[in-house]
């Protein structure tokens, strides 16, 4: 029984637009995010850069500075999942990075950490369980509404 009365459900079709919507976005971050991780492993080049801030909130980013190979001085964060294993550098040191070339301004990753897709990996899950989801409480939504009209 609901507080405060019936329950009203969205109609089922704002309920798949905006699910479209919602798997569109994750779609679209996921792709990012594999791209940039397989930017980095084809053309990355890797240089010292300084640790400029660290960040422990609840995405633990640590920002750095570097110079690239035509002399740009360049300040980026290292992309999540890609920090090294160990103990957390501190403002001030100095740490191996990978960059894009392309792109030195976007995340980097930290030389010292193995290659991975985690977020890539996590946001692929997510965009799948919505292409599931989505249709299936999609189904639902209208069998109520099917039987409510009928009943």
């Amino acid at each position: 029984m609901a507080l405060f009365g019936t329950v009203r459900r969205p109609p089922a079709k704002l309920f798949v637009a905006m699910g479209v919507v919602v798997v569109c976005g994750f779609a679209v971050a996921t792709w990012q995010v594999w791209t940039n991780d397989n930017a980095l492993r084809d053309r990355g080049r890797q240089v010292t850069a300084r640790v400029t801030g660290v960040d422990l909130g609840k995405k633990s980013r640590v920002e750095v500075e570097f110079r690239t190979s035509d002399g740009r001085q360049v300040r980026s964060l290292v992309g999540q999942g890609d920090e090294a294993p160990g103990p957390r550098v501190q403002v001030g040191d100095e740490i191996p990075i990978v960059y894009d070339p392309r792109h030195p301004d976007h995340d980097v990753r930290d030389a010292r950490a193995p290659e991975n897709h985690r977020i890539a990996y996590m946001l692929l899950g997510t965009t799948l369980f919505g292409l599931v989801g989505v249709p299936l409480a999609t189904l639902r939504l209208l069998r109520e509404e099917r039987r409510k009209g009928t009943g």
